[in-house]
């Protein structure tokens, strides 16, 4: 299951998602989107494009069981993809104001971490660290990237559906043995 957040990258996510479905087309996605992420994404065009279901990360929406419960179980694992600032710092302080914050912070699956923040500082690492300490959650190695805040090559991102795939695989490796 993808969460979908409010960083500009989402406009990439239905990119992402027939990459997927090309080369492995047995994955059933399901997306979760946040309101901030609609900015840059529409729930018509994901829903067109994934092979699993769309919801909008809100208490008012018709999620499966009629709870975050259903989130829960409807994946094996978790992709926050893109992850903004925004929302790891939320997740890092333990909110649980939104289905997908509730089922990040309940749930005991892998939970792969695709960040595109555009810097840090001591108290953001401070925060990142306590998230970091979660054994079965792991942000993915960053590359190079395009700031578009800065004009230029200034900056990295972990958002990289590959990349993504390959660090929850290895989560689900070292939970196996």
């Amino acid at each position: 299951m993808l969460f979908v957040t409010g960083s500009i990258n989402a406009a990439l996510v239905p990119h992402w998602l027939t990459w997927l479905r090309h080369l492995y087309p047995d994955v059933v996605s399901s997306i979760v989107v946040t309101r901030s992420a609609e900015r840059f994404v529409t729930l018509d065009a994901l829903r067109a494009i994934t092979t699993g279901s769309v919801w909008r990360d809100s208490w008012d929406e018709e999620l499966p069981g009629g709870s975050y419960m259903g989130l829960e179980t409807e994946a094996d694992a978790f992709g926050v993809f893109p992850a903004t600032l925004d929302f790891a710092m939320r997740l890092a302080s333990g909110f649980t104001n939104t289905p997908m914050l509730m089922t990040l912070q309940c749930t005991e699956k892998p939970i792969g971490i695709a960040s595109t923040f555009p810097g840090t500082n001591p108290v953001i690492e401070a925060q990142l660290a306590l998230l970091r300490n979660r054994p079965n959650l792991r942000f993915v190695e960053t590359m190079p990237a395009f700031s578009l805040g800065k004009g230029a090559w200034a900056g990295s991102t972990g958002f990289h559906l590959p990349a993504l795939l390959q660090t929850l695989q290895q989560l689900v490796s070292e939970r196996a043995s």
